[in-house]
């Protein structure tokens, strides 16, 4: 039973180059890893042919069993940018356990940030990449939040509404927690007031 769970706790986590999260599945499995790279289908249209093809769907990550020794060895390859250590593994491959049931029901599956409203996010891509800002609103059918860029000395704010996928939480460090708006400040509305906390 104890070497059951030893080898269930050498699951770790791997935080791959751009693009490369297929070679190093297949780096893995050359080396005889266990590894598990959740996929998704999505469909492009080229020159009006649709093409259905696979895409990772938490782009960058690559889950594998792992012993310490065998590190170098996968690093060698030169597509892993680093290992993510995991603190809770069994938890961690409950979850997947639970993706891979999803996938099976409904390959087409997306994956999105779990924000919340009142949470301080930072656009990750696109021509605003940088720019930070407070969640106001999810709109959950469609995907997307609505997110106030906010201007403080003048207690004004600009709603804009984006994807999901291009924004990501920031974490403090401090406080070991994801950054919202303080306690007892809301966010503003999209007029720069800010909603009444009583």
């Amino acid at each position: 039973m104890h070497q059951i769970y030893d080898m269930l706790t050498d699951w770790k986590v791997l935080y791959t180059h751009p693009r490369a999260e297929k070679q190093v599945e297949i780096e893995c499995r050359a080396l005889g890893l266990d590894c598990y790279l959740p996929l998704r289908t999505a469909v492009r249209v080229y020159q009006r042919r649709k093409v259905t093809f696979l895409k990772p769907l938490f782009p960058g990550y690559v889950f594998v069993e792992l012993l310490p020794e065998r590190k170098s060895e996968l690093f060698s390859f030169g597509h892993v940018a680093r290992l993510i250590p995991v603190s809770r593994p069994l938890k961690m491959l409950r979850q997947l356990v639970m993706v891979r049931k999803a996938l099976a029901l409904d390959p087409g599956l997306d994956a999105t940030d779990p924000v919340s409203e009142g949470e301080i996010v930072r656009i990750g891509t696109g021509p605003m990449q940088g720019c930070e800002g407070v969640v106001s609103r999810i709109r959950r059918k469609a995907g997307s939040v609505i997110l106030l860029l906010s201007v403080d000395i003048i207690g004004r704010a600009v709603p804009i509404e984006l994807d999901r996928s291009l924004i990501e939480r920031i974490y403090d460090s401090r406080t070991r927690t994801y950054k919202r708006v303080e306690n007892d400040a809301a966010p503003p509305t999209p007029d720069g007031k800010r909603r009444s906390t009583k």
